[in-house]
């Protein structure tokens, strides 16, 4: 099962024409997420996609904003993992998700670029994701190659 959080609006979305499997759950800003158990849904999906307008390095604050929600996992505990401190995750769910991190944005400095790629890895390690990906476009509507990344 897949898990896709993105935040385009909900005809950019339909454009995309994201080949979805049943089992496959949406969570968008239009959509809202009210009442899903978002941490839950992370920690059993398959691959876990993130489709997010470049902001200032990271992701958009909705994006964010769903991520934040997953530190209900964490215990108020932070270990060493890497060589980096990352909070503890408490689930026994270790490495059983991939993570994709998509960005968007036209105008996406290095700088942006480099800091997105620190904070998406940063997150894979800290949700211990058993890998993660990074990949940038220019436009929504090179969102369309999202298909055969995923």
């Amino acid at each position: 099962m897949k898990v896709i959080v993105h935040d385009l609006q909900e005809k950019s979305w339909q454009e995309l024409g994201m080949k979805l499997l049943e089992k496959d759950i949406v969570i968008s800003e239009t959509g809202g997420c009210a009442g899903r158990d978002i941490e839950g849904l992370i920690a059993s999906c398959g691959q876990l996609v993130l489709i997010s307008r470049c902001v200032y390095g990271g992701f958009s604050p909705f994006v964010q904003g769903v991520l934040e929600k997953c530190k209900r996992r964490f215990g108020p505990y932070l270990e060493m993992r890497h060589g980096q401190t990352h909070y503890e995750v408490k689930s026994e769910n270790r490495n059983v998700f991939g993570m994709v991190c998509c960005f968007y944005g036209d105008n996406i400095t290095p700088r942006e670029e480099q800091s997105a790629r620190i904070q998406s890895v940063s997150d894979g390690i800290s949700l211990q994701a058993r890998g993660v990906k990074i990949v940038f476009y220019d436009t929504i509507d090179k969102l369309r190659q999202l298909n055969v990344v995923l």
